[in-house]
């Protein structure tokens, strides 16, 4: 399927942006969009269900513009697109690893990691759970991130919480989402590759107790957790939510009104994201997130 280094690479020079990217331990890249920062940074994972490099059109655009939006309206933020390795011949925890391996350079640069906001869409959303997940239930052999504190926020766009598809949404959507039920169970079994009964917790949130979460709030301040009224996972991330909600005070739990899967992305890869009304909410969570960072 290729890899995002050259997609970044072509997508920066037309954008007229200096070609920044940092190679991490684990064989992870940050691709930075705009300049180098590290007072505060976006560190963003790209959806694609562990198997699909980043699409320029849609993540990279939404990454411009957030980089852009947050110059004006919060001080300036670093933002990154994490570069990870692709099922199905790197299968989890390799994500996992590459992503606390990037957590580590940017505090290693003096980044403290409240001032670190963790995104990402689909399979994004989900490595963010990863994360999280191994914070709290540390995994033998992977190093956790080092942290001084619980990180600024999580943005979590359409996570990807779960690989089963029998929720009322997955039929009821399922002609109607940009992603099909059954482009998700494809996606799903490659993505489920190297997963154990001992570790599915780790990659399917929903499928871990209530209690699991517990100790969430000293992973993040506050999070973001969006889903569409029309996408087949809708049922699942909002089930999800609530456990979210429940662990950490500062949750938004949104279903965007007539929205696909990744909504915002689509609008941006239409030349329309700049307007959407899914996008405002977006950048006001990170702006009023990174605002409080000052």
């Amino acid at each position: 399927m290729g890899s995002t280094t050259p997609l970044y690479a072509k997508w920066a020079r037309q954008m007229k942006l200096e070609v920044l990217t940092d190679e991490v331990d684990e064989g992870a890249k940050l691709h930075w969009i705009g300049p180098r920062r590290f007072d505060r940074v976006f560190l963003y994972a790209h959806g694609g269900g562990f198997s699909l490099p980043v699409k320029p059109h849609e993540h990279l655009n939404f990454l411009l513009q957030v980089q852009k939006d947050l110059e004006a309206n919060a001080g300036g933020v670093g933002v990154i697109a994490l570069e990870y390795s692709l099922t199905p011949d790197s299968p989890f925890p390799t994500q996992l690893r590459q992503a606390n391996a990037a957590i580590s350079h940017l505090v290693s640069k003096g980044v403290d990691t409240q001032n670190i906001v963790l995104g990402g869409d689909s399979a994004g959303g989900n490595l963010v759970l990863q994360i999280a997940a191994h914070i709290l239930h540390p995994l033998p052999d992977i190093p956790a991130p080092p942290t001084s504190g619980p990180f600024g926020g999580a943005f979590l766009m359409s996570p990807w919480v779960t690989f089963d598809d029998s929720s009322p949404s997955f039929a009821e959507n399922d002609k109607l989402d940009t992603t099909s039920a059954q482009a998700l169970n494809f996606l799903a079994m490659h993505a489920q590759t190297g997963i154990t009964p001992e570790t599915r917790n780790y990659v399917e949130a929903i499928t871990a107790d209530e209690s699991w979460w517990t100790g969430l709030d000293k992973v993040f301040l506050r999070i973001l957790n969006t889903a569409g009224q029309v996408e087949c996972l809708r049922d699942a991330i909002a089930i999800f939510g609530e456990t979210l909600n429940k662990h950490v005070k500062d949750t938004t739990n949104v279903v965007e009104k007539n929205a696909v899967h990744e909504d915002v992305l689509r609008d941006f890869s239409a030349g329309q994201g700049v307007t959407s009304e899914n996008y405002k909410l977006d950048i006001e969570w990170l702006s009023d997130t990174f605002k409080g960072q000052r």
